[in-house]
């Protein structure tokens, strides 16, 4: 509109945009509709299939960088609810020699992930695994451990979602959502595997929703690990909790 403003649009054009801002006066979010967010400068396809990326998660890689300085180590990662493999694949990016798993409930999501790990060139060093943290036995498969266990977890309490903007509740993946009643559900099996998983001082990072830092910091302790400091994101809320073994 800019560039080409007095010219006449063509009716394809037209139809387009008409189709376009159909989807988001109701609501439908932005990345969606575009198919792609940027997270820390990096192009990630997106799709309903998985959350959108947010500023928020970020947090979770500059205490990752702050923890484990060494940028060329042959780290081993592991991330929890992968999604569109927004955390894993930047911490591969950041880390040249690192390998990584992805784990996710999510055949759909790992498909998008797949491809964002092939768009970003680090595919070669990610293993992406479908399974579920509620069934047990589900950490058999991973190979642990980890030198750095990461996780965005639902943390939402179920009875809220259909509380939030719409954008949220009527598009965004409920299983990416939904934390049960308190919203801490899905920390309790993560952290109980937290010992396996992590190698001796080595790090485990889950992000929280606002309030929750305590509690999870809580949870933590009780599985035998040792919370650290809790990072606070650029709204000032204890965004990242730390966790050492």
């Amino acid at each position: 509109m800019i560039a080409r403003g007095r010219d006449p649009a063509p009716p394809a054009m037209a139809e387009a945009l008409r189709t376009l801002t159909v989807r988001r006066i109701r609501r439908e979010p932005m990345a969606y509709i575009l198919g792609e967010r940027e997270f820390w400068g990096l192009p990630f396809k997106v799709t309903p299939a998985v959350l959108v990326p947010r500023p928020d998660s970020e947090t979770v890689i500059e205490a990752a960088l702050a923890l484990m300085p060494d940028r060329l180590r042959a780290w081993r990662i592991l991330d929890l609810g992968l999604g569109s493999g927004c955390l894993l694949l930047t911490l591969l990016k950041e880390f040249a020699n690192a390998r990584g798993v992805g784990f996710d409930a999510s055949v759909d999501a790992l498909a998008v992930a797949t491809e964002n790990a092939r768009a970003l060139g680090v595919a070669d060093r990610a293993a992406l695994l479908q399974g579920d943290w509620r069934i047990p036995g589900w950490t058999e498969p991973l190979g642990a451990p980890f030198d750095l266990v990461v996780s965005n977890p639902p943390y939402i309490e179920a009875a809220a979602i259909d509380g939030l903007m719409p954008e949220v509740s009527r598009f965004e993946p409920r299983l990416a959502l939904d934390g049960g009643p308190d919203g801490l559900a899905a920390y309790r099996p993560i952290a109980a595997a937290g010992p396996r998983l992590v190698t001796g001082g080595g790090y485990l990072l889950v992000e929280g929703g606002e309030g929750q830092a305590s509690g999870i910091a809580g949870i933590l302790a009780a599985s035998g690990l040792r919370p650290l400091t809790p990072v606070k994101d650029l709204g000032g809320i204890d965004r990242v909790i730390p966790a050492t073994h």
